[in-house]
């Protein structure tokens, strides 16, 4: 019986260290892999993909944030700039506003959006926005809100 049973050892041996092998050449290369950017779920039946983030002149950002019927692109020079808002998701919305995670510290900076109303379904509305005591390479998340609620982040474009 034990020369049966050598061959079937072998076997598993051979295969440990195949098993042992590929867990080791997967865990060098998810080490030396550079980071990607990941996609955000929208909430419903979309997926959003965050687009390549570029470097602009000191000051200046343009963030994004996507969903099924719903474009809001905010360009930011300062502490000032514009909000549009696309609205195609088959009803009214309510007034937008948005708030700012502070990257060194993660306070919260409330914005102001001069003038803000409801935006019909169909129509593109543009606003003035401004915010204080926070430098463009200081923010860590912009954070859209549609009345009083918080639709989620923004991606810097």
């Amino acid at each position: 019986m034990p020369d049966r049973m050598k061959p079937t050892r072998r076997v598993v041996v051979v295969l440990s260290l195949f098993v042992a092998g590929a867990l080791v050449v997967a865990c060098t290369k998810s080490i030396d892999a550079e980071p990607r950017p990941s996609a955000t779920s929208g909430s419903g039946s979309g997926t959003v993909t965050p687009g390549e983030t570029a470097t602009g002149p000191p000051g200046t950002a343009v963030y994004r944030y996507m969903n099924p019927g719903l474009v809001a692109t905010m360009s930011l020079d300062g502490d000032s700039g514009t909000l549009a808002i696309e609205n195609d998701t088959g009803r009214d919305l309510p007034p937008p506003g948005f708030y700012i995670l502070d990257a060194r510290n993660g306070d919260r900076v409330n914005g102001q959006i001069k003038d803000a109303t409801s935006i019909p379904d169909g129509e593109t509305r543009t606003f003035r926005v401004s915010f204080r005591g926070l430098a463009i390479k200081d923010i860590g998340l912009v954070i859209l809100l549609i009345g009083r609620e918080n639709y989620g982040a923004f991606a810097r474009q």
